[in-house]
């Protein structure tokens, strides 16, 4: 991987959704030469069957995955995991406790255990969730605890390190990376990629034309707010922020 330009998108809801548009996506950011990481809640082997089901070669640059909780670089043609954001995001991690704050939840159910991981603690959460999340936050900040809770697509509740999500980890890979925090568009479309789309991490945003109205209705001044869906509400971005000519990539198309 090479310093440059580096789109963060998360994949369900956002890169996938539309095979045609995210196919020619795909291709027009090879052309353009843009770093392509996937920041999703999915983990890697998620991820590879992801590329198994579209036949094709084509891999991400990088993967951020378990909701900011893991990196994994393509290097030679493998997946090889960032070791030093494992050790980083593992200071003031308490997992054990945390989850014993979660047991006193009864409409907290855990997730299956393929979404777990050392640094993730996963669970749907469907009824009384404002009230719910109020006495997670509560009995957090009784305990002495650090973790971050993310909520999202009104079902979706993970709990995790307070260095780590989505916008720390992608922030990360591109200070390693050597790429600054005015070469990186991030895009998605719930909850879960508000963390993203800080405006102190210096990112431009794209949210969606599907997003969800817990994205669709943060107004801010570094989130596009894309017409079209998919991966085509990417495209829409990328032009708007000047990455992307699609009437160069027809021609190229041609």
């Amino acid at each position: 991987m090479h310093p440059g330009r580096m789109l963060a998108t998360d994949l369900d809801g956002t890169f996938i959704g539309d095979d045609d548009a995210m196919l020619r996506l795909w291709r027009d950011l090879e052309a353009e030469r843009v770093l392509l990481v996937f920041s999703t809640g999915r983990h890697l082997p998620s991820i590879e069957a992801f590329y198994a089901e579209h036949g094709g070669d084509r891999r991400a640059d990088a993967c951020v995955c378990m909701v900011g909780t893991e990196i994994w670089e393509l290097r030679d043609g493998r997946y090889e995991r960032d070791d030093g954001w494992s050790r980083l995001i593992a200071e003031a991690w308490d997992k054990s406790a945390v989850e014993a704050i979660l047991r006193s939840i009864p409409e907290a159910v855990l997730q299956p255990a393929e979404w777990q991981s050392e640094f993730k603690s996963s669970y749907f959460l469907e009824e009384n969730s404002e009230r719910r999340l109020e006495e997670i936050s509560t009995g957090l900040e009784r305990e002495g605890l650090q973790a971050k809770v993310v909520y999202s697509a009104g079902r979706f509740l993970d709990l995790l390190p307070v260095r780590s999500g989505k916008g720390g980890a992608v922030s990360y890979l591109a200070s390693t990376l050597g790429i600054g925090a005015d070469e990186v568009i991030t895009a998605g479309d719930t909850g879960n990629d508000l963390d993203m789309m800080r405006r102190e991490l210096g990112f431009r945003c794209i949210a969606v034309g599907n997003s969800a109205d817990e994205l669709r209705g943060v107004i801010e001044p570094q989130i596009y707010h894309a017409r079209a869906s998919y991966a085509a509400g990417i495209a829409e971005g990328l032009e708007h922020y000047g990455w992307l000519d699609r009437s160069v990539a027809d021609q190229r198309d041609e």
